[in-house]
Parts: C-alpha cells; structure tokens; sequence
C-alpha cells in the first residue's frame, strides 16, 4: 500500500475545498429577507405584534404555557433571576464553564453565585458536585447546556425536588435539543434563550424567556416590559405600569422578525449540523487515535460548539495530540485540540468574583454567604484543567459530502502516518 506523504512534510494536502460557504452562519436567504421587509414597510419599528407572533411560536415549539421576548439573553436571564424572587440573602449554584450571562444576572438582583464544578466530558455542570455546595442560603441552581448537550436533567429535577430549590435553564446554546423526547427549556421553572447571531436561532440580537407559571411570567414583565405591565394579574402590581422597575428589555421587532425566520428553519438547520457531525463520528471511529464520546440515547443533542472527537494516543505509539493537531491542521483541517484549545478560564477566577467587585457582595445579608464562598483557582480541578484529550471538529452548517469526506480522508492520513511523527 502506497502511503501519501503528509503536507506538514510536503505532501499535498488531504483537504482542498473551499470552506467558507460551508461554514457560514447566519444563513441570509429570502426569508429572511422579506420577513424583516415587512416590518420595514409596517413602520413599527418599535412596537409590532411580530413579538408576541414569536413568543407564541416558540412557547408551543418548547410546550410550555409562555414565553416572552427580550432584547438579549442576557436580559431574559436577568428575568428568570428576578422571576423567582431571587436576592441577597441568596446563594445559586452555577456552573464556572460558560459565558458570564449564566451566572451575572444572579449578582445583579443580589443573590451570591456559587460555582460548581464539570463533567470531564461535555463540561457541563455536575449534579453530585452540585449537590455538595447546597447550604441553607441555596435556593436556586442554573444548569447551561453547554454548546447544545443537555445536562443530566434527570439528577438535576430530581436534586432541585429533594432540596425545594428552582431550577433555572440557560438554553442559549441549546435551541431544539431534547431530553428524554422533551424539548430543553422546559424543565426548570424558568429558562432563558439568547437569539444573538451566532446562535442556533438567530436574530442578531434577542432573547426568550420561558415558564409554565402566570406569576413568573408577570414578575418579568414587570422587571423590563412596562408596556405589558398593564396586562398581569395582580391588581397592585398594574400600578406600576408607567415605571416597572426601570428596565427596558422588550425585543425589537426587526429582531423578533428574524427570530420568527430562524425558528421556521431551526430543526432543518439544525439536522444538517447534525448529520454532518454523525457522519463523521461514524467514519472517525475506524480511523486508529480517535474515539467517539458516548452520548446516551435519551439525550437529543444540537452542536452550537463543535462537535469533537476523544483522541487515544495509546493507539499510535504515544503520539502527542498536539503533534496529531498540528498535522491536521497541515492537511487543511479546521480542528483544535490538545493546549491549542482555547481556555479563559472559568468564571470563578474572574475578579468581579475573586476581589468582590460588585455590590451583592457588600450587602448585610450576604455577610454569611461572602466569608464561606470561595472563588479562584484550586477550587474546581476540572474546570481549572480542563480535559485535553480531544480534537474539536469543525462546525459546518452547511456540509457538503465531498468535504466531509476529504476531512476523513486527513484524518486517516495523519493517523497511518503517526509514526513519522514522533
């Protein structure tokens, strides 16, 4: 058998097609072209029926009672904090793994977060770590579904059951992921959604709040939607319309309106990264040095990250991962791994949290919860080394046959050629 010398040393390499196309997110067809048109031409360009049209839409694609659109998912997780009555006095347990809108919203009504570490495989949160920081000032865990794996939902509806505490969804990256055939963000008793570009649903900029409760859903009208204020249940609170609480988190509708295009596309869209994905697991693990994770059958995931493979260095002579990497990446792979993964750290060893940098952290009734929490380094040994034992494969929303193929084709050549790389 001939064996085709690697491009890292001057071979041709494996891969040769164009990946921008395949590659390119957001998708910009004419749907969504004309949906924004509309409201263009409408002239409400501020206030629309477009956001309530998407909060229906998305409320029944969940199967939950309501839902309510945001200006971010920031915001829509600011409203689940607030929803539930949060605040100082308070300690949530959030995950560290994952962008600061999973866990600042927390400080911003005045409750103190309290960092749990990950799973070795997916990074997300972990239910027995979870369930060792409760104390008595818990009253609220946040689980994110990092990168559209959903969490173990099971354990964790099952530890919020037993400790009578709420149960927040971070769904930002997990738009159409299900869970024992129940769509992700139906869960907790509140969920938030982010729709900025870069997510399975775009909308440029935008957010979804979710829950099955009416008391909810008005607390957070009443924290950043005070057109809507008139309209709750509560009598008393209908006297605060003309202020809320000083936010404004209502959606535009130019957003909502991409939003309603995006989530007519998203289960399309999200089986061609899907399937994209599964082939090459499927095909990857013939080739030596690489193993697909297990995903339990339960579980449906969506790939927001990258889907990623287990690199098993023992099946090519000790072979470093970044030695595999770096010559994947000469076949014209897009692919990390090994130290080349980007790692920032968790939240935990961010200073607002490390040198106390907000004001939850000066209020009298978090005086107990400020000498006992901990944050830095040392405490989340998983979080703080994350695993370097595998490859991230690219994110192609739009996969053509031929490139997945050729990107098999790279990693069979690197792993037949691992011993010329020691």
């Amino acid at each position: 058998m001939t064996i085709e010398r690697l491009a890292l040393h001057g071979g041709f390499p494996a891969i040769t097609i164009n990946q921008t196309e395949a590659s390119r997110w957001p998708i910009v067809g004419q749907q969504e072209m004309d949906t924004v048109a509309d409201v263009t031409s409408s002239g409400g360009w501020s206030d629309n029926e477009t956001a309530i049209r998407l909060e229906e839409q998305w409320a029944a694609y969940l199967g939950v009672r309501y839902a309510l659109a945001h200006n971010n998912g920031t915001s829509a997780l600011h409203a689940c904090a607030f929803a539930l009555g949060l605040g100082p006095g308070d300690e949530v347990i959030c995950p560290a793994t994952t962008f600061w809108a999973t866990a600042m919203p927390v400080l911003s009504v005045g409750a103190i977060p309290v960092f749990g570490d990950v799973d070795p495989v997916f990074l997300n949160l972990d239910p027995e770590d979870a369930e060792r920081r409760i104390t008595s000032r818990t009253k609220a865990i946040v689980v994110c579904h990092r990168g559209g794996m959903p969490c173990d939902m099971d354990a964790f509806v099952d530890l919020a059951s037993r400790h009578r505490l709420k149960l927040i969804e971070d769904a930002s990256h997990a738009h159409g992921a299900t869970y024992r055939g129940r769509k992700i963000g139906s869960f907790g008793d509140v969920a938030g959604f982010s729709m900025q570009t870069s997510k399975l649903m775009p909308a440029g900029e935008g957010g979804l709040f979710v829950t099955n409760e009416r008391e909810y859903l008005d607390r957070a009208v009443l924290l950043g939607h005070y057109e809507r204020i008139k309209g709750v249940e509560d009598e008393e609170d209908r006297r605060l319309q003309h202020t809320g609480f000083g936010f404004k988190y209502r959606i535009s509708p130019l957003n909502a309106a991409l939003g309603e295009a995006s989530l007519d596309q998203l289960d399309d869209r999200n089986e061609a990264r899907n399937a994209g994905i599964r082939y090459l697991r499927e095909q990857l693990a013939e080739v030596p040095g690489v193993v697909s994770p297990e995903i339990p059958d339960h579980i449906g995931a969506v790939h927001y990250l990258p889907g990623f493979m287990l690199y098993e260095p023992s099946q090519l002579g000790g072979l470093p991962v970044d030695r595999f990497v770096e010559a994947l990446k000469a076949e014209g792979a897009q692919v990390e791994g090994g130290t080349s993964m980007r790692h920032r750290g968790g939240l935990h060893v961010q200073p607002v949290f490390t040198e106390r940098k907000h004001w939850a952290f000066e209020h009298p009734a978090n005086a107990e919860s400020v000498r006992n929490v901990e944050y830095g380094e040392g405490q989340l040994p998983v979080t703080d080394d994350p695993p370097k034992d595998r490859i991230d494969l690219p994110l192609l929303p739009r996969p053509t046959q031929e490139l997945l193929d050729q990107y098999i084709e790279a990693f069979r050549k690197v792993a037949v050629n691992a011993a010329s790389l020691a």
